[in-house]
């Protein structure tokens, strides 16, 4: 197998391909996003899913960067004694390139299919790159639908669209279990590579929540660990409930949050001076990584909104 020792974290247990059973046939398995991303704290977790009577075959959520496939996904099929062709199906929670950056590698390896939300299917024809490591134009096998139910590793899961980080975001929720796959798709505060979270539609982003907030839920698998929260399992029920009332707080702020720091720096700045303000109040040690892409996004929404006004590279306050 091949490793890549500059991003194996024994300490988090991130990038060695061990599986970690969370919950009965669920394995958490941990890929770094290292060294396209400089933070050991924030990694993206895959999830494997197998049936415990042994009847049906596994299935993955997600597979990761691109070199995940050989790093993480074949040693942990292997240390739970199956081989790469009992793979069947690997779904997609989104297009982004650290969850579905591995498919062709993982198809090409074991033959499985790939499964992803119709609206997200056309992101993965384009093609992309995980900072050195390219992401080959491809296409799914399968186009998935709100409301489908999905037969996977012997288990039933209702397909929940859930858009507002990407338009075709998908959640996958067992009922019986009352657990839910969430993907990038709910972000709590957002990561510690991001800073702030990234809800791209903040329309479409609320309409998710209020969705996800109807379902019985004592299980919320993320695909990252969402700040305040360390781990990508959210459990029990009441922490389950926080990390919602998290997701709903950081819409209901963040416009604040950024016209606050426009003032305090003097009622002009750039998306990057606002980054550095906006991390720093957050306690972050550094400006984190993304902040300042994710920021364009919404100090473009306020200007449309007429709360501020764009010139040049700067962003004014208009009050």
């Amino acid at each position: 197998m091949v490793r890549t020792p500059s991003v194996r974290d024994e300490t988090r247990n991130v990038a060695t391909g061990r599986p970690v059973e969370v919950l009965p046939g669920i394995w958490e398995v941990r890929e770094s996003l290292a060294p396209v991303f400089d933070t050991p704290d924030c990694w993206v977790s895959l999830w494997l899913l197998t049936d415990p009577s042994g009847i049906e075959r596994p299935v993955m959520i997600d597979s990761g960067v691109p070199r995940s496939t050989q790093t993480v996904i074949l040693p942990a099929l292997q240390s739970l004694g199956f081989v790469p062709a009992d793979l069947a199906v690997t779904v997609n929670t989104h297009n982004h390139h650290d969850h579905a950056g591995s498919n062709i590698q993982l198809r090409d390896a074991t033959g499985c299919e790939i499964w992803i939300h119709t609206d997200d299917a056309a992101g993965l024809t384009t093609g992309s790159t995980f900072g050195e490591e390219p992401i080959h134009p491809h296409a799914a096998d399968r186009l998935l639908a709100e409301g489908e139910v999905l037969r996977l590793a012997g288990r039933d899961y209702q397909v929940v669209h859930i858009p507002g980080h990407s338009a075709g975001s998908i959640g996958l929720y067992d009922q019986a279990r009352k657990l839910f796959f969430s993907g990038d798709a709910l972000q709590a505060q957002g990561t510690a590579t991001q800073g702030i979270a990234g809800a791209g539609d903040r329309e479409a982003y609320l309409r998710s929540l209020e969705k996800v907030g109807r379902l019985e839920l004592d299980h919320l698998m993320a695909a990252h660990p969402y700040l305040p929260f360390t781990d990508s399992h959210v459990h029990p029920t009441a922490e389950v409930q926080r990390y919602l009332a998290e997701c709903r707080r950081f819409v209901d702020e963040i416009d604040g949050e950024i016209l606050a720091a426009l003032a305090a720096a003097g009622g002009r700045a750039t998306a990057e001076r606002l980054a550095d303000r906006i991390c720093a109040q957050r306690g972050f040690e550094k400006t984190c990584q993304l902040t300042a892409s994710i920021l364009r996004g919404i100090l473009s929404r306020l200007a449309a909104e007429g709360r501020l006004r764009m010139e040049g590279e700067s962003y004014v306050n208009v009050a």
